[in-house]
């Protein structure tokens, strides 16, 4: 069920995104992601059949959020309309981990029509497999997490100077 404050429509991000429908104050939860919680070793089996998605050339999104050291939380449920939140290198929003509860919250003061987007953070070592669309002044063309944009930028550097 969709949260009144936001509607879901086409992004020009990637596919589908949440926008919101009314003004959203800056440190407002917003929209919960829920989803399965599952152990990290099933998240390790689920992300290598991911891979292999990829591999292939399919569908190889990526929904699941780290809960605790134990747990995870895989929101590829259709229910789960919070997954249809894109990532940004300059979001609004942030995903915030209220006592193993994970929340969309507003980084700044949101206007009607806005898309809603929070940094994925995802980990260098995958970097080449997501790229980023979001087209915002310090994106490096990845979704990789802000710590580590400037060693992405360090690589493709090293790359363009081989060439």
């Amino acid at each position: 069920m969709l949260p009144e404050q936001v509607r879901l429509g086409r992004s020009g991000l990637h596919g589908y995104g949440l926008f919101a429908r009314d003004f959203i104050p800056e440190g407002e939860k917003i929209i919960e992601y829920v989803g399965e919680r599952i152990t990290k070793a099933e998240a390790e089996r689920r992300e290598a059949r991911r891979v292999a998605r990829h591999a292939a050339g399919e569908d190889s999104c990526v929904y699941v959020f780290t809960v605790n050291q134990r747990h995870d939380l895989d929101g590829q449920m259709p229910w789960n309309i919070a997954r249809r939140i894109n990532h940004s290198c300059a979001p609004n929003c942030e995903a915030m981990n209220f006592r193993g509860r994970i929340w969309i919250v507003a980084l700044r003061d949101i206007a009607p029509g806005e898309e809603l987007s929070y940094d994925y953070c995802f980990d260098l070592e995958l970097w080449r497999d997501h790229l980023c669309r979001c087209g915002a002044k310090d994106c490096v063309g990845f979704i990789v997490k802000k710590s580590q944009r400037w060693r992405v930028r360090r690589l493709l550097a090293a790359e363009k100077q081989a060439r």
